[in-house]
């Protein structure tokens, strides 16, 4: 396995170490779930002091032809460069990064295997995929759809957490982003035992907001409540007034109950197996109310291998006996999506104004936007997979990539995936 950078190493243990004063209370997913917190770290560092894209050729904002800088501070002109992380202030210009692929009304039962796909496999576009399974340390698939149409996501120690040392899960998040609306889902938690995390969240690895429903392995009868406004990595001013618990009287481990959460510009509600359980106007928490976009997510990891507050809250000493052989799985049996204004854009997303970019442009000096001539996810010095390959994630620094890798099938050695998907939008 290849490791992070130091500074990236250094932002997440900062990050995590913040907890260590923290009260037992709900915690924010975006710096104490170790995978979501990852992705922040990297994020935080994509940038110079000065504001200028980490990576960039020759050093300063990105050039024309690499237009993009992107969350892991390369500079790049495809998906992996230009969408969801894509930092404006280190591009050629503020408008260079493509626009957030906002939701659609979705209904899913989970009849599909390959709407949901893992990270370092995304070639960017949503219409490619409804799901997509975030960094997962080890070897193991800890995310799945299931013959019995179900998506699991497993949490065990066969291979330990890298960052803590406990058991790996996994994190889901949907491929379009949300602003206002509702998400709801048929799930069973897999809180059964002190230590585990089972998550249904709105969250942004941008700007920080998060609205949460979780449920701790200490208590599965305890459906917490909360959200943040603005969470930075090693920001120790978080607010954790927030929380509010509900006691629903049973195990939610041991059946499948409905959870659903109402996001408005005015108001959020919080709603258990159809009761309203929770209302937060916005008037109640002017400067604290979260007002960016997000991504719908699911998520399970061990809070009781994590630093002592989020310990105490989650349940300390995680067991996986007999011999690390213990597994946990959160299944969810469907979600729904219902965003206050869908997208219904007539030019496909991200516009023909971008999609002409990326078949124009380069990634770190590969033409073809980086997807062909060894910028793929098989390797070469322009791109890769998040986990492995040069210059991924947990790669060395020696090529360009973002916070995943627009995946390359080359044909004849000049067409890539990203190119044909483009090239059938604007047919």
């Amino acid at each position: 396995m290849r490791y992070i950078s130091t500074i990236s190493a250094l932002v997440l243990s900062a990050s995590l170490a913040a907890a260590q004063t923290i009260p037992a209370q709900g915690q924010p997913e975006s710096l104490l779930n170790p995978d979501f917190a990852f992705v922040r770290s990297k994020v935080a560092t994509a940038l110079t002091s000065t504001g200028t894209c980490k990576f960039a050729p020759g050093g300063g904002s990105c050039p024309q032809n690499a237009p993009c800088c992107s969350g892991a501070g390369y500079c790049g002109s495809d998906p992996a460069f230009c969408a969801d992380n894509c930092q404006a202030t280190g591009s050629f210009t503020a408008d260079s990064c493509w626009p957030l692929p906002m939701a659609v009304n979705l209904d899913d039962q989970f009849k599909d295997k390959s709407r949901m796909v893992q990270i370092k496999d995304f070639n960017g576009f949503p219409t490619t995929a409804d799901w997509v399974v975030d960094r997962t340390p080890g070897t193991q698939e800890h995310a799945v759809i299931t013959d019995d149409d179900k998506m699991v996501l497993k949490l065990n120690r066969l291979e330990k957490h890298p960052e803590t040392g406990g058991g790996i899960g996994a994190t889901v998040h949907s491929s379009r982003w949300m602003k206002y609306g509702t998400i709801e889902a048929r799930l069973k938690t897999a809180s059964s035992m002190p230590g585990t995390v089972s998550s249904f969240i709105l969250i942004s690895p941008i700007s920080g907001d998060e609205i949460d429903f979780e449920v701790v392995g200490k208590d599965p009868s305890d459906v917490q409540t909360n959200f943040y406004y603005r969470v930075q990595p090693n920001n120790t001013q978080v607010d954790y007034t927030h929380g509010v618990h509900i006691n629903v009287n049973l195990d939610t481990s041991l059946d499948y109950h409905t959870y659903r959460l109402d996001w408005t510009p005015t108001e959020m509600k919080w709603w258990f197996d159809g009761e309203l359980k929770r209302t937060t106007l916005a008037s109640e928490a002017v400067g604290s109310y979260p007002d960016t976009p997000m991504r719908i997510a699911f998520g399970l990891w061990d809070g009781g291998h994590g630093s002592k507050g989020t310990a105490e809250w989650a349940g300390e000493n995680t067991s996986y006996e007999p011999n690390d052989t213990r597994e946990y799985q959160l299944s969810i049996d469907w979600v729904k999506i219902t965003p206050m204004v869908p997208e219904n854009a007539t030019d496909p997303w991200p516009g023909a104004k971008y999609i002409t970019q990326m078949q124009n442009g380069q990634n770190n000096g590969n033409t073809n936007g980086g997807i062909g001539n060894g910028g793929g996810s098989s390797g070469g010095n322009g791109g890769g997979p998040i986990i492995g390959g040069d210059g991924g994630w947990m790669g060395s620094d020696n090529a360009a990539t973002g916070l995943y890798s627009a995946r390359s099938v080359i044909v004849g050695g000049v067409v890539a995936l990203a190119t044909v998907v483009a090239s059938a939008l604007l047919a």
